[in-house]
């Protein structure tokens, strides 16, 4: 099994889009009738404003007199009054809500539920191909997994914190199900991708072993295609990753190294061998080294000193993706150094792809 990834949070796209997911159990009942509070968020984050709904079938709500409590204490009341507000509280914290309703003809009717907030967390990535130390995100391509480890913060009212292995994981990508990932203590779910193109939305519902504590994330990460991009592979320094190089460059030597690295490539490494780097330099192939089949050298000495660099790259097994790039370079011991004469595109380590 092929992880070589690094993790980066990204964040969650809910409802209202929060920085956090988090989670409450609703437990709301009615007596005589088919009362129940709806809470909007359904799974609040601690500290985040709840808005409670009274619903009932065959009770006139809007002529009834209302009265909402939470943890005792009346927090709204009126004629018709069926919405409230709370504000959720902290991890661990648990308060009981009960609504009472008192219609015309003389009905009585409760319903209670219950907030109680944690947090759950998405990390997010692909095991496709990146440098290392990269600090952006791998984002998935066609054939590559999409890595999402979700990470819950459930807390008891004693303090105590539920582990992961007392919470069971639903995992759903595009409101589909994925039951061979889904169970107890499945927090982290690894997701083929085999589409080429549109957005990989995943949903995680989190429930405690003992249902007391539940909440529901989902996040969203598109399809993207590989990148090629060409640095210089110096003598001294290695591959400047600090300036990728632009479609028109000058470097101040008669002869370079170029090194190209597929970004989000599925690959484990630039000298996979399901990879094939097909190279040419002013139309002519170029044979490679089978160690480092990623990078050319080109040398100026007794020529225009212009080099019209080009590259395909294919997949044996993996037919979609098939990137490719040009670059056209000038190569001078007089000239005035790496990446200028047209400008150069920001390194990746500075500005993720």
């Amino acid at each position: 099994m092929r992880y070589p990834f690094t993790f980066a949070l990204l964040t969650l796209f809910l409802s209202a889009a929060p920085t956090l997911a988090s989670a409450q159990l609703l437990t709301a009942s009615g007596f005589g009738t088919n009362l129940s509070i709806a809470l909007s968020p359904q799974s609040p984050r601690p500290g985040q404003q709840v808005l409670l709904t009274a619903q009932g079938v065959g009770i006139d709500l809007q002529g009834s007199s209302i009265v909402w409590h939470a943890g005792g204490n009346i927090i709204a009341q009126g004629v018709g009054a069926n919405t409230a507000t709370l504000t959720a509280g902290a991890l661990g914290s648990v308060v009981p809500i009960e609504v009472d309703v008192a219609t015309q003809g003389g009905g009585t009717y409760s319903a209670q539920a219950t907030i109680a907030p944690t947090t759950l967390d998405l990390l997010v990535s692909s095991d496709s191909y990146v440098p290392p130390f990269f600090r952006g995100r791998a984002f998935p391509s066609a054939g590559t997994d999409l890595l999402v480890q979700a990470v819950p913060t459930f807390v008891r009212a004693d303090g105590s914190t539920i582990p992961v292995s007392s919470i069971t994981f639903t995992w759903k990508k595009d409101g589909q199900v994925l039951g061979a990932l889904s169970g107890a203590g499945r927090s982290l779910a690894v997701i083929p991708i085999e589409h080429v193109y549109g957005n990989n939305t995943v949903t995680v519902t989190a429930v405690s072993s003992d249902g007391s504590l539940s909440g529901e994330a989902t996040v969203s990460l598109p399809t993207t295609n590989p990148v090629l991009d060409l640095y210089e592979d110096h003598p001294l320094y290695g591959i400047l990753f600090n300036n990728a190089l632009s479609p028109l460059s000058t470097i101040g030597e008669n002869e370079v190294t170029f090194a190209a690295i597929p970004y989000f490539m599925q690959a484990q490494s630039t000298a996979d061998r399901q990879l094939a780097y097909r190279w040419s330099v002013n139309g002519n192939t170029v044979d490679v080294s089978p160690s480092d089949p990623n990078e050319i050298t080109v040398n100026a000495n007794n020529s225009s000193g212009q080099a019209a660099i080009a590259l395909d790259l294919t997949h044996s097994g993996n037919f979609y993706l098939e990137p490719s790039g040009t670059w056209n370079i000038t190569l001078s011991a007089n000239g005035s150094g790496s990446g200028s004469g047209g400008g150069s595109t920001t390194s990746p380590f500075a500005s993720p792809h």
